[in-house]
Order: C-alpha cells, then sequence, then structure tokens
C-alpha cells in the first residue's frame, strides 16, 4: 500500500513540474521511481505518460501556431529513438548522460551571461516558428540526441530545450511547441516499446490506476505557469535544466 501511495506521489509531483515548466516529467519521475520499483517496468511507464502528457498540456494551451514543426526535425528526432530503444549504443550509458551533463552546463553559464548582457530584456522573443532553423544541421543533430536520449533513458527533454532557446520564441510558443514535439518522441518510444514486448499487462495496469492523479497535477502546474511572465518562465526553464542534469547523473540504473 505504501509503495502504491509512494507511486502515485511521484507522479504528481512530476506532472505539477511538467505543468509548470513544460518538460521534466520522467527525469523528476525516473530516478525516484527507481527506489521503489524496476527501472525496466518505470521507463516504458514513463512513455505511456509522456504521450498522454504531452497531449493533454497541447490541449490545455491552444497554441494554434505550433504545426510548422517540418518533417526532417521529427525524422531524426524518430531515428534516434529507434537506436536508443532496439540497443544500438553508441556510448554506455553513464557516458551519455555525463555528455548531457555539460552540454547543459556549458548552456546555462551561456545562457546566464547572456540574461546579463540583454539587462533580462525578453522582448525580442517572437510569436512566430521560423521553420528554417528546424533544418538547420544544429537542431538536427539536438533532434537526434533528444531521440537517442528518449530511447535509452526516456529524457528527450533537455536537448529539446536547448535548441529551442535559441529560437527565440516566448513562453507560450515555446512551451507549446516543446509539447508537439516531445508528444511525436514518446509516440515513437511507445510504438517501439510495444514492438520489442516491454510493455506489459503489469505496466497497462499501473498506467490506468494513476492517471487520474498525473492528469490533476498537470492541471494545477499548468495554473501556475498561467501566471509567470516570459522572464520568469526562462529563468525556470534554466533551473530545471540544471537539475535535470544532475539528476541524470544520479539515477539509478
Amino acid at each position: 500500500m505504501m509503495t502504491y501511495f509512494a507511486i502515485s506521489f511521484i507522479l504528481f509531483l512530476s506532472a505539477f513540474i511538467h505543468g509548470v515548466v513544460g518538460f521534466a516529467f520522467a527525469l523528476t519521475a525516473l530516478p525516484l521511481l527507481a527506489l521503489v520499483f524496476s527501472v525496466k517496468e518505470a521507463v516504458p511507464l514513463m512513455a505511456l505518460y509522456s504521450l498522454i502528457v504531452n497531449i493533454v498540456m497541447l490541449v490545455l494551451m491552444k497554441e494554434k501556431n505550433i504545426f510548422k514543426v517540418p518533417f526532417i526535425f521529427l525524422l531524426s528526432i524518430l531515428f534516434g529513438v529507434v537506436i536508443g530503444i532496439h540497443g544500438f549504443i553508441l556510448a554506455s550509458e553513464i557516458f551519455l548522460r555525463l555528455l548531457l551533463f555539460v552540454v547543459i552546463l556549458l548552456f546555462l553559464i551561456w545562457e546566464f551571461y547572456r540574461i546579463k548582457v540583454e539587462h533580462g530584456n525578453y522582448s525580442k522573443y517572437t510569436n512566430v516558428i521560423n521553420v528554417e532553423l528546424f533544418k538547420h544541421p544544429f537542431s538536427l543533430i539536438f533532434g537526434f540526441i533528444a531521440g537517442l536520449l528518449g530511447g535509452l533513458l526516456n529524457t528527450p527533454g533537455p536537448p529539446l530545450i536547448i535548441c529551442l532557446s535559441f529560437f527565440k520564441l516566448n513562453k507560450n510558443l515555446f512551451k507549446a511547441t516543446l509539447q508537439l514535439i516531445l508528444a511525436f518522441t514518446a509516440f515513437s518510444a511507445v510504438l517501439n516499446h510495444f514492438i520489442v514486448g516491454n510493455i506489459t499487462s503489469k505496466t497497462l495496469k499501473l498506467f490506468i490506476l494513476n492517471m487520474p492523479i498525473v492528469l490533476i497535477g498537470l492541471f494545477l502546474g499548468q495554473k501556475l505557469y498561467n501566471r509567470l511572465t516570459t522572464k520568469f518562465y526562462y529563468y525556470l526553464v534554466n533551473i530545471m535544466l540544471l537539475i535535470s542534469g544532475v539528476l541524470l547523473l544520479i539515477k539509478n540504473h
């Protein structure tokens, strides 16, 4: 009974954080869930929840200017997911975590420096998506890395955050675009988990039983998000990026 309560609380907390910042559901939940049951069971469960969580967020945000993400960018993510889930690992898991942490740390140093130089001027952020930016080799590389980490660690958020941060989108467009891409990544992961048999009847039972608490956490997080300014939102995203990098390093196998 205590184990079930612990799982429900972890999922609620993770959903609430995701509702606020637009990512970090699996990054928050996995290290904690690993304390109460197998990571091999937790990863497919997170993939299922991630799909629903990101679709629900898209519906709640009602942002109409996000469906411009080009197919080539989504293809780079799909390619990474397939490689990750089927075990074509280019490096060890701990190396990938360490590499991602270093990338996040370097980005945060640059981001805080940029904020200091611009004196927090967020007037340059746009309401329009530049499709060509998604086709840039830089974006495609980060899309592949996101897919790879989505398949291996179920943690595609940080690479996508870093990529989208260079697009200078306002907070609503940034978050909604992120939800769309994360939903596609989660769908690809769920499909591949089903194909290789990682999703069991126990996984589906936990998924259905805890769905209401996840949706409540998500809804409350979105309510808090609506009160945030663009400036504070980006500060919060950067803080969660740093925390997510640390969680990647300490997360149990």
